[in-house]
């Protein structure tokens, strides 16, 4: 099995690489962008489908449970990211962004891959821990997009008001689109948030002392959070839009890589 898992690998690797690139070269419309724009999103779903079937072989072979494993759970949020943008590519004109999507995809894959297994306290109930880390795995995949609109939203609106001919002759997602849907995901994505803050206020009652690295992570998980529900009680009372929102939600999403740079760096001390 382990051939499997690494031919697996390999393919989403190539997969993710070669769809990155098609969907650059759609967006600058270099030679061929006809032929990227067809093959690009293709690409990307075989690489998520190969990506997928990576992680269930190496669980299998490890076997350690996909949930209760931190390389296991950064490569898991890529696959939440991947599913949320091609079923969210469907209904609206959001194809451009994944040219930030696949080179995502690709990076948390392969860096999952140097990533040492942390051990999970035995006081965390392992049900609790299984919801929790689903629930803020879907909510970082939302989130992720949600600043890769908001990233859009300030190149387009830049390009704009310096009256310079729009990316690609108008590929890029209008600003309405892009608010609204930066506004959407933000509104998905903060109840799983919210439930991962909470369950992960209950994992760090049963475990008790935590080392500095571990509660330097927890603030900023509390920060991101804190930044997603500031962006959206801005939006509903003070009418927030556009770039303000923008701002706050690629501060929030810094945190949280912040967070996974920290789960990554940990030396020690419980996962």
């Amino acid at each position: 099995m382990q051939p499997l898992t690494s031919i697996a690998f390999l393919l989403g690797v190539v997969a993710y690489t070669a769809s990155g690139t098609l969907f650059f070269v759609d967006l600058a419309r270099r030679e061929g962008a006809a032929l990227a724009a067809k093959w690009a999103p293709t690409l990307l779903m075989f690489g998520t489908a190969a990506h997928g079937a990576h992680l269930v072989l190496a669980s299998f072979v490890t076997g350690v449970c996909p949930v209760a494993s931190l390389p296991f759970a950064l490569s898991l949020s890529a696959l939440m990211t991947n599913g949320v943008y091609l079923l969210m590519r469907r209904r609206a004109a959001v194809g451009a962004m994944g040219v930030v999507v696949a080179p995502l995809a690709l990076m948390f894959m392969v860096g999952a891959q140097f990533v040492q297994q942390s051990e999970v306290s035995p006081e965390v109930p392992k049900t609790l821990l299984a919801f929790h880390v689903t629930a803020n795995l879907l909510g970082l995949g939302l989130y992720l997009l949600a600043g890769v609109a908001g990233g859009f939203y300030l190149l387009q609106e830049r390009r704009l008001k310096h009256k310079r001919r729009a990316l690609s002759g108008g590929r890029l997602p209008a600003l309405d689109l892009l608010d609204v849907t930066e506004h959407r995901l933000l509104l998905a994505g903060f109840p799983l948030l919210t439930f991962g803050v909470v369950t992960g206020a209950i994992f760090m009652h049963s475990i008790g002392h935590m080392p500095v690295v571990a509660l330097l992570r927890v603030a900023l998980a509390y920060l991101a959070w804190m930044l997603v529900a500031g962006v959206l009680v801005l939006r509903a009372v003070a009418g927030w839009r556009g770039r303000k929102t923008a701002y706050g939600t690629l501060a929030g999403v810094v945190c949280v890589l912040l967070v996974i740079a920290a789960y990554v760096f940990q030396a020690g001390g419980h996962a």
